[in-house]
């Protein structure tokens, strides 16, 4: 049920936004009773919470922790290109509208944001070995994200492999300097 339900709920969201978007319709996409989502889902937020976070599972890269940092920046943000490919790209624009609306949405999302950048963090901050400050790093991991977000979300672009990579290594580069600044 749980699969038939995410993809229900991804279509819907693409289709009809956030407001849009009612259990009932949702149920009889996804082959269940509303009861039954209710019973799963307190309400709207709670499914579109489960949702992204289900989703962002599907796409997160199975690494080895002895992977070299611009590796899992670049399974990461590859990982956020293939989520955002789909319904989910469709769906984007749509939740950075109702957050505005939904401070509770908006709570969620914010708390997920800094779950899901934390692989981000800690390979930045493994790159180079804690030397880099922290309002540098998170700079850069929210460049990355959002410009990702930007092309593939907002603007529905086609972003591959290669061009994640030039991300990642423009990023690199860019805080090599900021600390090769530093050290001088």
């Amino acid at each position: 049920m749980e699969p038939a339900i995410l993809t229900a709920g991804w279509e819907l969201l693409a289709e009809r936004g956030y407001a849009g978007m009612s259990f009932e319709e949702l149920a009889e996409r996804a082959g269940c009773s509303r009861p039954a989502l209710y019973r799963r889902f307190a309400n709207k937020r709670e499914l579109v919470i489960w949702m992204l976070d289900n989703a962002n599972r599907d796409t997160d890269p199975q690494l080895s922790a002895r992977v070299a940092p611009r590796t899992v920046l670049i399974e990461n943000l590859w990982g956020l290109v293939r989520h955002l490919d789909g319904p989910a790209g469709i769906a984007t624009p749509e939740l950075a509208q109702a957050r505005r609306r939904d401070p509770e949405l908006s709570a969620a999302l914010d708390a997920l944001y800094q779950r899901e950048r934390r692989p981000y963090v800690v390979a930045l901050d493994a790159a180079f070995a804690g030397a880099l400050p922290a309002a540098e790093v998170s700079a850069f991991v929210d460049n990355m994200i959002g410009a990702v977000l930007f092309r593939a979300g907002s603007l529905r672009q086609k972003i591959s492999r290669r061009q994640v990579q030039q991300l990642v290594d423009q990023t690199l580069a860019a805080a090599h300097a900021i600390v090769d600044g530093m050290r001088a």
